[in-house]
């Protein structure tokens, strides 16, 4: 019963959302989002632990609630792009997003190995992940299988409105694999443990399993990452920031070959996060928590419909 009302709220919310204009949607999705940090205790928890981290030992804790709390501002602006999705075209999405570093992207597609971009939940990825469309070159990514399954379908059924073709995280990258033969654009998160396919690294100073699957794809294939992060900007515009492609290196010792990459790209992602921490939106614990934590966060009830996204 649950699930169906997650389910259902999630379409209640798609039908009476994503018709309102900007002002509207964004109005209701700032209260929203108020709402949803006092009203869900488990979320709050796990977005104050995971920014302790990237703020460090020395921060204020006042800070850290209150970044948290744009945090979910943001989760709640995330679901009415979302909903509102369908309604735009990838020229309107395009307008709305400045876009710093092209030429680095356009270089890794000249390679003729297809493109491995690899990201962060920052900003809005399901938004900009539409912008190669624009530009007329085909994009894939790995979409993270949310329960309940129509759920799962439904979500995917918005995001890939405009050609965006997205698979199950835990199942066959078969796909990925093809669109990268045809010298496409895959797209990969690569700060969230996807469970067979990360190894430990050093995040912000900590220990955390972060997703290495980018990396090793990239040694298997000869394509070069991109590395992309999405950043927020007043008016409810983004920026793309497009860093320069990164290859491989291809010695006897494939893992530490993976390793070294997988610290360029830890550096990178820490670079940009620490800019906008309210606007990292990991509904899930990326380091261990701590006992207390764990229990604030276990005292609420977990809201299925936040852990959506690549």
């Amino acid at each position: 019963m649950r699930a169906f009302l997650i389910y259902a709220l999630y379409r209640l919310m798609g039908a009476l959302v994503g018709p309102l204009p900007p002002r509207a949607g964004y109005r209701l999705a700032r209260r929203a989002g108020g709402l949803l940090c006092r009203v869900s205790p488990n979320l709050r928890a796990v977005l104050v632990d995971n920014l302790r981290h990237v703020l460090g030992p020395a921060a204020d804790e006042k800070k850290i609630r209150e970044l948290a709390r744009q945090a979910c501002i943001n989760i709640a602006k995330g679901h009415y792009e979302l909903f509102r999705l369908s309604r735009l075209t990838p020229d309107e999405i395009q307008d709305l997003t400045d876009l710093d570093g092209i030429e680095h992207f356009w270089r890794a597609m000249e390679w003729g190995k297809g493109v491995i971009a690899v990201t962060a939940h920052l900003g809005n990825v399901d938004l900009v992940a539409q912008l190669p469309l624009a530009f007329g070159v085909p994009i894939s990514g790995a979409a993270w299988h949310l329960e309940p399954e129509r759920l799962f379908r439904y979500t995917l059924e918005l995001r890939q409105k405009h050609g965006l073709r997205l698979f199950p995280s835990d199942g066959s990258m078969v796909g990925l694999l093809r669109a990268l033969k045809r010298g496409e654009i895959i797209a990969l998160p690569c700060d969230r443990d996807f469970a067979d396919n990360s190894r430990t690294f050093e995040f912000f100073g900590q220990p955390a399993r972060l997703p290495n699957g980018p990396a090793r794809l990239s040694r298997r294939t000869g394509a070069p990452l991109l590395p992309a992060f999405v950043e927020r900007l007043p008016g409810e515009r983004f920026r793309v920031h497009v860093e320069p492609p990164i290859l491989v290196p291809q010695t006897d010792d494939a893992q530490a070959d993976i390793d070294a990459v997988m610290e360029k790209l830890v550096d990178i992602m820490e670079r940009y996060i620490s800019r906008h921490p309210e606007q990292w939106l990991v509904a899930a614990p990326v380091w261990p928590m701590a006992d207390a934590d764990r229990e604030a966060g276990e005292s609420g009830d977990e809201s299925g419909f936040l852990n959506w996204g690549m």
